[in-house]
């Protein structure tokens, strides 16, 4: 593992290694039998989040270690008016590869958007789970997230809704900039 990562906003060249992450993330997800992700990248929606400045990788030298997708779009079917969506941030596409094992990679792009998010002027930092995944749900709680609730829509797969207060910082991950 390099001693130096780096998060800066993809660029247009990178979309087929972020899917490749999420393939990645998924076929390590398959393996444990978690059925989240059991689809292909929606390319088109990763150039258009690298065009509009929202899709983030980190690297170390080289190296891909992962990517986080941040914007202010709050999902209308699970953030509803009363929840205020416009004062967050929201997460996606939050993928450590394999290899940034056992460095928090995931930990410190949460505390980067978490830190993105206060510079904002945000009140939360705020994501969406899949449902059925209940580790990558504890994982967010460990992160200092709360729980809002689960909105179960027959369509959706993701909706269990976590947040924490931007600028919070959790775990013991590397500071990335």
């Amino acid at each position: 593992m390099p001693d130096h990562l780096t998060l800066r906003p993809a660029r247009a060249a990178e979309a087929d290694a972020i899917a490749t992450m999420w393939g990645e993330a998924a076929a390590w997800l398959r393996s444990r039998g978690i059925d989240q992700w059991q689809y292909p990248a929606n390319r088109g929606t990763i150039v258009r989040d690298i065009e509009r400045g929202n899709a983030h990788v980190v690297l170390g030298g080289a190296a891909y270690l992962g990517t986080i997708t941040t914007d202010e779009c709050a999902d209308p079917e699970f953030w509803l008016p009363a929840d205020a969506p416009n004062e967050a941030l929201y997460v996606h596409r939050l993928i450590a590869r394999p290899l940034a094992q056992g460095v928090s990679l995931g930990s410190a792009m949460l505390n980067w958007a978490s830190r993105q998010a206060a510079r904002a002027g945000k009140r939360w930092l705020r994501v969406d789970v899949w449902k059925t995944n209940a580790d990558l749900g504890r994982y967010y709680e460990a992160q200092a997230f709360l729980k809002v609730r689960t909105v179960d829509l027959p369509h959706r797969r993701s909706g269990a809704l976590y947040q924490r207060r931007a600028g919070a910082i959790a775990g013991d991950g590397p500071v990335l900039l």
